[in-house]
C-alpha cells in the first residue's frame, strides 16, 4: 500500500491529481498538500514530461487552483489550450483516416488517442496526443498502406525488402503528412507485444471479440474491455511502465469498464503474458491504487522495474533486450534475442543504402552495426570512470 511518506509531497500531488477522477479522499489530501511549500517548477516538469498536465489542470479547477502560483496556473492553461487545438486537428484526420479505409473495405480499429480520450474521459482535451493509432488486420496491411499513401501520407522505405521485413517482424509503423503546417503522424499497428512471433494469436482473438463502433460519427470497430486492457497493458509493459499518462489510462479502465477478469486470466495463461499483465496491474496499484482482480493479487516488483518518479535510462542495449525479462517460455526468450542481433531495422537501411540485388547483405551488417555501436560505448563508459578514479 502506497503512503505519502513514499514519495515527496510534488511527486504525492501529481499522483492523486492526474487520474480521470479524484475521490473525495484524494481531494482532501491534495488540499493538505496544497497547503505546503512546494517546487512549481519541478510538478510543471514531471506534468510535461509525462503528459499529465490536462488532468492536473483540470483537478486543480476542481480545488479552485487553492495555492497554485499565477506563472503556474497561466502556463498551464496555455498548455492546455494547445492541446485541445492539437487533439480537435487529430479527430478531424481521424475521421478521414477511417473514412478512406472503411470505403475501401478495410476493418479498422482507432487505439489510443483521441479515441480513448472521448470514451474514457468524455473530454478529447484532457488526453495528450501527439499522433494517431489505428489497427487492422494483418492480411490487410499492405491494402491499408497504399491507401494512406495516396491520402499525402509518406514512409521511410520504398523496397518490398523492407515491407515485408516489417510485417514479419514488428507490430506497427509510423507515416507522417503534412497539412497546413501541422504534421500529422499515423502509428499503423496490425499486432501487439513485440512482434508476430510473439502473437500467439493474439491479434485473431482480438478481432473475433471487436465490435462495431462509431468513432467520431464514423463506423469503425472497438476493442472488447478485456482486449482494451491487455492492448494498454502491453503498451505499457513495451515502455517499462516509465509513462504515467499509459498508467492513469489503465487504471480509469480498470475502475471503469466492466471487465471479465477471468477471461483475462484464460487469454493471458494461453498467449504467456501473465507477467506482463500482473506487473501492469501492480505498479497501478502501487501509484494510483488501483482495484486488483482476484485473478491477479498483488506481489511485490522486481528491483529492475523502477517506477515514478524514477528515471530508468538504461543503455541502448540493456533497453532491447528488456523484453526478455518477461517472456514466459525460453524458445520466446531465444527468438526474440536472435531477432535483435541479426534482423535488420530501417536504421541500418538509412546508415548504408544497398542496391536491391544486395539487400540481404542488411542481415551481417546488423550485427556487425550493433558490436560497433555497443563497443564505443562500452570504451566511453571505460573512459567516464578512468577520469573518475583518477579525480
Amino acid at each position: 500500500m502506497r503512503t505519502q511518506e513514499s514519495y515527496a509531497p510534488e511527486n504525492e500531488l501529481l499522483l492523486l491529481l492526474v487520474r480521470g477522477r479524484c475521490t473525495p479522499e484524494s481531494q482532501e489530501q491534495a488540499r493538505l498538500l496544497l497547503g505546503q511549500q512546494l517546487s512549481w517548477p519541478y510538478i510543471l516538469r514531471q506534468a510535461q514530461t509525462h503528459e499529465v498536465f490536462p488532468l492536473l489542470y483540470r483537478n486543480l479547477q476542481t480545488l479552485d487552483l487553492l495555492g497554485i502560483p499565477n506563472m503556474v496556473r497561466a502556463e498551464l492553461e496555455t498548455a492546455c489550450r494547445m492541446t485541445a487545438l492539437g487533439n480537435a486537428l487529430l479527430v478531424r484526420e481521424l475521421q478521414q483516416v477511417l473514412r478512406l479505409l472503411g470505403d475501401a473495405g478495410v476493418p479498422v480499429m482507432p487505439l489510443k488517442g483521441v479515441a480513448l480520450a472521448d470514451s474514457l474521459y468524455d473530454d478529447i482535451t484532457l488526453r495528450v496526443c501527439g499522433d494517431s493509432d489505428i489497427l487492422v488486420p494483418h492480411a490487410m496491411v499492405t491494402q491499408a498502406f497504399h491507401l494512406l499513401l495516396g491520402r499525402g501520407y509518406t514512409a521511410e522505405f520504398t523496397e518490398q525488402f523492407f515491407a515485408d521485413l516489417l510485417l514479419s517482424s514488428t507490430i506497427e509503423y509510423t507515416l507522417a503528412r503534412e497539412g497546413r503546417g501541422f504534421c500529422y503522424l499515423l502509428d499503423l499497428h496490425w499486432g501487439m507485444l513485440w512482434g508476430p512471433r510473439w502473437d500467439g494469436g493474439a491479434a485473431e482473438d482480438l478481432w473475433a471479440e471487436a465490435r462495431p463502433h462509431g468513432c467520431f460519427g464514423v463506423p469503425a470497430y472497438t476493442l472488447s474491455p478485456e482486449w482494451e486492457f491487455l492492448f494498454l497493458a502491453t503498451h505499457a509493459a513495451r515502455h517499462r511502465w516509465q509513462g504515467l499518462k499509459w498508467l492513469v489510462d489503465i487504471h480509469e479502465v480498470c475502475c471503469q469498464r466492466q471487465i471479465d477478469w477471468e477471461n483475462v486470466q484464460e487469454k493471458t495463461e494461453r498467449l504467456g503474458w501473465e507477467e506482463v499483465v500482473r506487473l501492469t496491474l501492480s505498479a497501478c496499484h502501487t501509484l494510483f491504487e488501483t482495484p486488483l482482480p482476484a485473478q491477479f493479487p498483488l506481489r511485490g516488483l522486481p528491483p529492475w522495474l523502477q517506477l515514478f518518479p524514477h528515471d530508468l535510462s538504461l543503455r541502448s542495449w540493456q533497453h532491447a533486450f528488456f523484453p526478455l525479462y518477461l517472456l514466459k517460455r525460453p524458445s520466446d526468450r531465444l527468438r526474440y534475442a536472435l531477432s535483435v542481433l541479426f534482423v535488420p531495422t530501417l536504421d541500418e537501411r538509412q546508415l548504408l543504402r544497398l542496391p536491391c540485388p544486395f539487400l540481404p547483405l542488411y542481415y551481417p551488417l546488423r550485427p556487425l552495426r550493433l558490436g560497433c555501436r555497443w563497443a564505443w560505448r562500452l570504451l566511453l563508459a571505460g573512459l567516464q570512470r578512468l577520469r573518475i578514479a583518477r579525480h
